[in-house]
């Protein structure tokens, strides 16, 4: 009986390949484990950090997926404003542990002045070429005196009242942003406030912002008294990843509009729909620059169904 060279040859490749992909698979798994990070090392880094921070710094990590990581390890050095920070103009140093030669895209442009090695995590200090100065910030003085809200429907503004010390309740997958503890409560639906709070972007990024569900037929109304004014009111805003990102069939939101006062004259506005993320938006206030101002953001929808909204600012 004759045989076939070619046929046998095949044979022989494939008794080779089961042996082969398994030696190929644990070289690989022998390199990936040799550039992970040990705990001690992020334990090491941990303690420099602790150190080496200024007021003001901000301590992050490069690539970006490392960040659970970088908040599991240096949760006291990473306050709950900056693990949800908005973007990072107004920080003048960074201190960030990066593994991998990993870039941060908050941190483009930043200029390293200098780096230490833990093992294979190296933790890098930027320099921020251009760092904003914030004269107030809009979440930070959200109570009474200074702000007060107002669900407005048709002609009859109903003012909603401040509460603090409110239990936390809710989370879990698919649970949405959790209300804080301190908020403007407002008439009729329990979802409906002003408050601090963490939505998850469509980058699925905590953004720290005000919760500002729009109403149907009406304008939710937010004002800050006596805001020292600068050349910018510079802010996002966004709407939560389980309304944004639509259902399964495909449906989407309508789109929310920001409106910008100053002294009840419009100063700006900003269009937010879906598919945009977490967007940036800019007001020009250099007319009102170094006096201090009544200011108002007004929400608004003209189908306010789903919209989990949230907007964040500063004077600057």
């Amino acid at each position: 009986m004759e045989t076939n060279p070619a046929r046998t040859n095949r044979w022989a490749w494939a008794a080779l390949a089961v042996p082969l992909a398994a030696v190929v698979e644990l070289v690989a798994q022998q390199v990936i484990q040799a550039r992970v990070p040990t705990p001690a090392q992020w334990r090491a880094a941990a303690a420099y950090l602790r150190t080496a921070k200024q007021p003001g710094d901000l301590v992050t990590s490069a690539p970006l997926w490392t960040d659970p990581l970088a908040r599991q390890y240096f949760a006291d050095v990473i306050p709950l404003a900056d693990a949800a920070r908005p973007d990072a103009t107004r920080y003048r140093r960074a201190l960030v542990a990066t593994i991998r030669g990993g870039e941060n895209p908050d941190l483009r442009g930043w200029r390293e002045t200098g780096h230490r090695d833990f093992g294979r995590i190296t933790v890098r200090t930027l320099a921020n070429p251009h760092p904003a100065t914030v004269r107030y910030d809009f979440v930070e003085n959200l109570h009474p005196p200074d702000a007060e809200v107002l669900r407005v429907v048709g002609d009859a503004p109903a003012p909603c009242q401040f509460r603090t010390g409110l239990p936390v309740a809710g989370g879990g997958l698919g649970g949405g942003a959790l209300a804080g503890p301190s908020r403007y409560l407002c008439p009729a639906e329990g979802w409906n406030y002003v408050g601090p709070t963490i939505i998850e972007d469509m980058e699925h990024r905590g953004r720290r912002c005000l919760w500002s569900h729009p109403v149907q037929g009406g304008v939710m109304v937010t004002r800050f008294h006596d805001v020292p004014m600068g050349a910018t009111i510079h802010g996002h805003h966004g709407i939560a990843y389980e309304a944004e990102r639509g259902d399964d069939f495909g449906n989407m939101g309508g789109p929310v509009e920001l409106r910008v006062l100053v002294d009840g004259a419009e100063a700006g506005t900003s269009v937010h729909r879906d598919g945009e993320g977490w967007k940036t938006f800019d007001v020009d206030t250099r007319a009102w620059a170094g006096t201090s101002r009544t200011v108002t953001f007004e929400v608004r929808a003209a189908d306010a169904g789903n919209r989990h909204y949230c907007f964040e600012g500063d004077a600057r």
